[in-house]
């Protein structure tokens, strides 16, 4: 069973994942030519679905298949949907290769990734410039696994 592993601020929970179009991932199951890049989610408890932001869905690319109402601070507001997986980097030790994962470059995971094989349909997040994470992580996809949070020592560990 796959596990990331972090530390928290007793406020916010924040882990690398990587956003993939369905495309990326073929019949049998396996990553075709597509090599995604690490991006900050945000994890909230509180969201019912992942969400990520338009920036986010432009480099990756994505194309939206419609759009769905969100109810925020200050009211509904219809934003754009997208249908994508999200996956979970995992660094190779030093010296190791697998030859399933292409060389990275410069912004690319680096190591292996854990796709999780569940189609997310995730609208579009309007955050702050500065906000510090392009995906916010809902119960859509924390509902996969065992999230975990410790508040004496700061941790966290998620696992899938």
């Amino acid at each position: 069973m796959p596990c990331i592993w972090g530390q928290h601020n007793g406020s916010q929970l924040f882990c690398a994942v990587a956003i993939l179009p369905v495309s990326a991932l073929a019949a049998t199951g396996q990553l075709t030519p597509y090599v995604p890049m690490a991006v900050t989610a945000l994890i909230d408890t509180g969201a019912t679905t992942t969400c990520i932001t338009s920036g986010l869905a432009s480099r990756v690319p994505l194309t939206p298949i419609g759009k769905v109402p969100v109810h925020g601070v200050s009211g509904i507001a219809h934003h754009n949907n997208y249908l994508f997986y999200v996956a979970f980097p995992f660094t190779l030790p030093p010296g190791t290769v697998d030859p399933n994962f292409p060389p990275p470059s410069p912004g690319q995971v680096l190591g292996q990734i854990f796709v999780l094989h569940k189609a997310i349909q995730g609208c579009e997040l309007v955050t702050a410039p500065n906000a510090g994470f392009e995906v916010l992580l809902g119960m859509d996809v924390i509902s996969s696994g065992s999230l975990v949070v410790q508040g004496g020592n700061g941790t966290f560990s998620f696992s899938f």
